[in-house]
């Protein structure tokens, strides 16, 4: 016997059948894991394992930013929005604006909701409403029901969102609760000139902001405790929190709520103070005061620019006429529907917005807030969105049909 047959002889007899047997229980164990793993795993028809998508949980303040019928422009605090009305707007084409980012947001709400709005009749945001109470959430809104009681698709959602549990106040005042704002979680603030109604968020230009700044929902908090109040006399006071709200690289925020905040003098004084520009889109402009300052401006020799709606110009007190007289560079809209935006922007650095009207019942009777806002970023995206208006206004869109 050779010297390797010896080495190979004395190897097999040491090697233990315990060995062999740990061996085979390992590759059963990994056969059965790999069974196992296998079952658990879709497969396509053909058979083989498709590895599911990774998921992560919502980001709770993430925006939606992505619209087919909405404008979106992103900010260092803010997140922008313009309606993008579509000619002849139909019924069934309703999906896609901007109801559908607040839609979002009220689908991520965890506690509360309130909402203070002239006009609440949009389905898709009614049925938001109704989801958010069935699964806990506390919603409370207040509507100006005197205003909009004749028409059925109103009071049939206030009826529905009623009965689903939501809170409802409903205004009526002569003078009118006009708000567009809503409040989530004490964390997001929605506010600008968009009723929650079909017009207003697929056929007439709005503009809303989506911000999370806690000075400002405070201050719009104690607004809209003070009208779920009804004013009573132990309502939050109406003295704004936070009437100044500075934030990063300069940014300044006034805001203000009427009747009788001071939102009128604070627009003069503005516009007063304008030395190179200033451009305006109004739904109703009767306000006397601000036309002659913008008259005079214009003789001084800044741009004055204004698009105005076409149906209030010619009605009690409006100031279109005048300011063409004076020769200021003033357009009738050209949305066959509503231009319902009520913004200032002046020397391309200040804008100013919100639900107020630029008459005297928005200042001396109605419900109402605003913003002025100095920040030449966001003052941008609305100096856009003015000339693309001032530009359909040389060339009006025609409507046919609709529904």
């Amino acid at each position: 016997m050779t010297k390797k047959m010896r080495s190979s002889k004395s190897a097999a007899s040491n090697f233990s059948p315990w060995i062999i047997v740990t061996g085979i229980v390992i590759v059963l164990l990994i056969a059965g894991v790999s069974t196992i793993f296998s079952s658990c795993s879709p497969t396509g028809d053909s058979g083989e394992v498709i590895n599911p998508p990774p998921t992560t949980a919502p980001i709770p303040n993430q925006p939606v930013t992505t619209l087919p019928k909405a404008n979106v422009n992103e900010g260092a605090w803010y997140t922008l929005y313009f309606t993008k009305p579509s000619y002849p707007e139909k019924k069934e084409e309703r999906n896609g604006g901007v109801d559908q980012a607040i839609i979002a947001d009220f689908e991520r709400a965890q506690q509360t909701i309130d909402v203070s709005v002239f006009d609440l009749r949009l389905p898709s945001l009614v049925d938001a409403l109704t989801r958010a109470v069935a699964r806990g959430v506390q919603v409370r809104a207040v509507v100006d029901f005197e205003a909009n009681q004749d028409a059925k698709e109103f009071t049939d959602a206030i009826q529905k969102i009623e009965k689903a549990g939501v809170k409802v106040i409903k205004n009526h005042r002569s003078a009118l609760m006009h708000n567009k704002f809503a409040v989530i979680d004490n964390r997001l603030l929605w506010t600008g000139s968009m009723n929650f109604t079909p017009n207003d968020a697929y056929r007439n230009n709005n503009n809303m902001l989506r911000l999370s700044n806690v000075a400002l929902i405070e201050n719009y908090n104690q607004m809209f405790e003070r009208l779920f109040q009804l004013r009573a006399q132990e309502a939050p006071s109406k003295i704004i929190p936070n009437p100044r709200v500075e934030l990063d690289k300069g940014v300044v925020i006034e805001n203000y709520f009427s009747p009788n905040g001071g939102a009128q003098q604070a627009i003069l004084d503005r516009l007063k103070a304008a030395k190179k520009s200033i451009r305006v889109t109004a739904f109703s402009f009767t306000d006397t005061a601000m036309a002659n300052v913008l008259k005079a401006k214009h003789k001084e020799g800044v741009l004055v620019q204004a698009v105005f709606e076409t149906r209030n110009n010619a009605g009690l007190g409006a100031e279109y006429a005048g300011l063409k007289r004076a020769g200021v560079d003033i357009l009738e809209d050209g949305n066959c529907y509503i231009l319902h935006s009520k913004l200032f922007i002046i020397d391309d650095k200040t804008v100013v917005m919100g639900s107020y009207n630029f008459s005297d019942a928005a200042n001396r009777s109605n419900d109402e807030n605003l913003l002025i806002i100095d920040d030449p970023a966001l003052a941008k995206n609305y100096v856009s969105e003015f000339k693309r208006i001032y530009k359909q206004a040389e060339n009006p869109t025609k409507c046919d049909g609709g529904g």
